[in-house]
C-alpha cells in the first residue's frame, strides 16, 4: 500500500465511523423518544351540551350526533392532507379495538375537515376506518365546534355534554383513559 492510499483510507475510516456513531445515536434517541398525547385545550364547549349535527358519510348514509349519545362520543376532525392526521388515524384504529376489548361504550365518528371527499375517501380506505366518517359541507360542523385545524378531537360525555377538545394526534392510551374515565364518571 503506497502513503498516499494509507493517508486516504484514513479519514475515510474517520469519516465512517463518525457516521455510524451518528446513525446509532439518532436510533437510540428515536427509539427511546416519548409518545407525545395530543393537548387538552380549555374549550368554552367544556361542560356544555354538544352541538348536534345530522350529516352524511362519505359512502351517502345518514349519521347524526344524537343516535349516538348514552355514550361516550369521540369526534375527530381530520384531513388526508394532515401529516399529524396520518400519524394520528393508525392509532384511532389501535384505539377502536382496544376500547372495545375493554367493554368501553364509546363510538368513535370522524368528520372531514377542509378536504375533497375523493381524497378522504382514498385516505379511509387505505387507513382501514371502520366507523362512520362524516363530510362538513360548507364546514358548518368544524365552524359549531370551533375547530380550526386538524387534528382535533371532541370527546362527548353520555350525557352529551362536551368533557373534552384535544388538539394534535391523540394516542390510543390517552383515548382508553378518558373513555374510561367517562364510563367511570357517568352516572
Amino acid at each position: 500500500m503506497t502513503e498516499h492510499e494509507r493517508r486516504v483510507r484514513h479519514p475515510i475510516r474517520w469519516v465512517a465511523g463518525g457516521l455510524a456513531l451518528l446513525t446509532c445515536a439518532f436510533a437510540v434517541v428515536a427509539a427511546t423518544r416519548p409518545n407525545f398525547e395530543a393537548s387538552v385545550e380549555a374549550s368554552p364547549l367544556i361542560g356544555k351540551t354538544a352541538p348536534p349535527f345530522v350529516t352524511t358519510t362519505l359512502e351517502g348514509a345518514p349519521v347524526a350526533l344524537s343516535e349516538h349519545l348514552h355514550r361516550t362520543v369521540i369526534v375527530n376532525f381530520f384531513a388526508s392532507w394532515c401529516g399529524p392526521c396520518q400519524k394520528e388515524a393508525p392509532d384511532l384504529v389501535t384505539f377502536q379495538y382496544e376500547a372495545k376489548a375493554a367493554g368501553l361504550s364509546v363510538d368513535l365518528i370522524s368528520v372531514v375537515f377542509n378536504d375533497s371527499n375523493a381524497a378522504a375517501q382514498q385516505f379511509v380506505q387505505t387507513v382501514g376506518l371502520t366507523w362512520p366518517v362524516a363530510v362538513d359541507p360548507g364546514g358548518r360542523i368544524a365552524a359549531s365546534y370551533g375547530v380550526t385545524s386538524p387534528p382535533t378531537t371532541v370527546v362527548i360525555s353520555p350525557t352529551g355534554k362536551v368533557s373534552q377538545v384535544l388538539l394534535g394526534p391523540s394516542t390510543p392510551a390517552q383515548l382508553l383513559r378518558i373513555a374510561a374515565q367517562e364510563e367511570v364518571t357517568t352516572p
